[in-house]
């Protein structure tokens, strides 16, 4: 097949330390894309001058958070599909490659694969998702995605609210799976993600609130059982407050347990750490 035009877009936001590197990596590309356009969503630092010296093509805008920087990016270019690609992450020289021989389903929305972070090994999503699969958990990595832009034109583009920043690409992949486009993944890892040295505990706290958000939002949205819906944030309570406790946030970790007794029956691990959420010593550690 003739092979479809292709726009790279990378929302940065005080990103001067990695976007060089990112630009790079889709420079490097054996199948290049077509275009690469950061959108500087608001940055107080180098990033704009370093993209541009790189090469890329750049758009400027108040501080919005990275979905509206991804519907910018991706009304700014005419191209087919649309190669997602985080600033702080990097593409491997076959991504797009690999991705290619895939993209003649016209009912496709998205093509993934797997992805490498520093000291871990996520598994490899599944060579095929659904709503069902992806209600369960999100299983794909924001930077190894190529989106067809008819899809995202479709539902109207990420939602760009603000208590959805850091589950904006998840809320998407749910809306479009809906919808009724079809999910493939190439079985490899093909991006690398370095963690920033961002506080984990914030980081928990704020993805914990976003999902939580998300989820409501889709079910309302998509008129989803009310059952299933609390069936999800039973999951989420649990799973968060057990993280949260891991990094001595107690209070916070007591209150998301809390939440999750009141949606369903708490494993004996759940019940025991709730339980020393309330201890002196576990309070005197926490600090």
């Amino acid at each position: 097949m003739t092979a479809p035009r292709i726009a790279t877009i990378i929302p940065a936001y005080n990103s001067a330390g990695t976007i060089g590197k990112a630009i790079a990596s889709a420079q490097s590309q054996q199948h290049a894309p077509d275009e690469i356009i950061v959108i500087d969503d608001g940055s107080t630092d180098d990033t704009a001058a370093i993209a541009t010296t790189a090469g890329a093509t750049v758009i400027r805008q108040a501080n919005a958070g990275p979905a509206a920087a991804r519907n910018a990016g991706i009304a700014s270019t005419s191209a087919e599909w649309i190669a997602l690609l985080d600033a702080d992450d990097s593409w491997r020289p076959d991504r797009i490659a690999r991705q290619l021989p895939l993209l003649d389903d016209d009912h496709l929305a998205v093509v993934y694969s797997g992805h490498h972070v520093a000291n871990k090994t996520p598994p490899i999503p599944p060579e095929r998702l659904d709503f069902d699969t992806l209600w369960e958990r999100n299983r794909i990595p924001t930077s190894t995605v190529l989106l067809r832009r008819t899809a995202w034109e479709a539902i109207g583009g990420f939602d760009s609210a603000r208590d959805l920043i850091g589950v904006e690409d998840y809320n998407l992949w749910l809306r479009l799976a809906h919808a009724g486009w079809r999910f493939a993944g190439v079985p490899a890892r093909l991006v690398d993600y370095q963690p920033t040295d961002a506080s984990l505990t914030s980081q928990t706290r704020r993805f914990a609130t976003a999902e939580l958000a998300q989820v409501n939002r889709v079910a309302t949205a998509l008129g989803l059982d009310p059952a299933r819906l609390r069936a999800k944030e039973f999951v989420l309570y649990l799973e968060y407050g057990l993280e949260l406790f891991y990094f001595r946030d107690l209070i916070t970790a007591r209150e998301f347990l809390q939440e999750a007794a009141r949606r369903g029956p708490l494993p004996v691990k759940a019940r025991l750490r709730l339980m020393a959420s309330y201890l002196p010593f576990a309070a005197a550690r926490a600090r």
